[in-house]
């Protein structure tokens, strides 16, 4: 996906929570703003990925301040709530029919993905949007994805964010349900709120998926550039991808996808609304085949 006039914005907006989150010292926060606007000026183009841009304004502010991860306090709060509502949600799929379990197991978890931080206009308080749970997908592919998941097929789940992840685990236990064997793949390095291997930890998911591993980069979405080996044989030797969130929207419909790709999101920005062809504020779960780009 390509950037959308908003992006120019909200690349700025959310540089500067970040250098706030990262110092208290007003001479590196200068400092931090004007790596970020040369780069923003050098990168910023037409044809540039939005996320990819994300990525370098983190190592950018990460270089001036010093701080790692400016959003470690706030995942170890999000992984805390979720891990509290999980049973609830547990609860809420298993009473569903057998037919609707991963319907709403993918519902639950993209609800989740409304824990990102500092996105203009965008709340991500989980307890409330999670009132929403009979909202149900604007673009719903979930039939078609089940057809495709039969006994001893590998199923790579691209994570997105701290918290959310735990919802992740419904999906996973659905598809192990279904005789799936399932990898997590979560970031090797801090990248936004994004979930690292300590959040898999913290939330239970390296009990519950048959392998966790990581992308083997601190990228925001999936940089095929910057991936590690571990990372790329899984990702080409899958027969199913679920990736979750806008970044990864962002970034793997930039290249054709390796098998048949389930993109799980809620729209929280007008340039990826416009690009899945749906609203803002709504949950997506759109079905894309082997070789698909935009």
């Amino acid at each position: 996906m390509k950037v959308g006039s908003e992006c120019g914005y909200c690349l700025m907006h959310r540089g500067h929570k970040i250098i706030r989150r990262s110092t208290k010292d007003e001479k590196k926060r200068v400092e931090a703003m004007t790596g970020l606007l040369q780069m923003l000026g050098e990168r910023y183009e037409p044809n540039a990925v939005p996320s990819f841009i994300g990525a370098e304004r983190c190592r950018v502010i990460k270089n001036s301040t010093g701080c790692d991860d400016p959003y470690a306090d706030l995942k170890a709060k999000s992984n805390t709530l979720a891990v509290e509502i999980l049973p609830q949600m547990t609860e809420y799929v298993n009473k569903m029919p057998e037919a609707k379990r991963l319907y709403a197991a993918l519902k639950v978890a993209c609800i989740g993905n409304v824990i990102e931080f500092d996105v203009p206009g965008h709340s991500a308080d989980i307890e409330e949007a999670l009132k929403g749970l009979e909202e149900g997908f604007y673009i719903d592919d979930t039939e078609k994805l089940k057809k495709l998941l039969k006994p001893g097929k590998n199923v790579l789940i691209l994570t997105d964010n701290a918290g959310e992840i735990a919802f992740d685990r419904l999906i996973v236990r659905e598809l192990q349900r279904m005789g799936c064997v399932v990898t997590v793949a979560v970031k090797a390095g801090p990248s936004l709120n994004d979930a690292l291997m300590e959040d898999a930890e913290a939330v239970g998911m390296t009990e519950e998926a048959d392998n966790v591993i990581t992308t083997g980069a601190d990228a925001i979405g999936i940089n095929l550039a910057e991936t590690s080996e571990e990372f790329n044989t899984n990702f080409y030797g899958s027969d199913v991808i679920i990736a979750k969130g806008m970044a990864n929207w962002e970034t793997l419909t930039e290249v054709p996808a390796p098998c048949p790709l389930m993109y799980v999101l809620r729209t929280k920005c007008e340039p990826v609304a416009r690009t899945v062809d749906a609203p803002l504020n709504v949950n997506i779960a759109k079905l894309v085949p082997k070789g698909w780009k935009l």
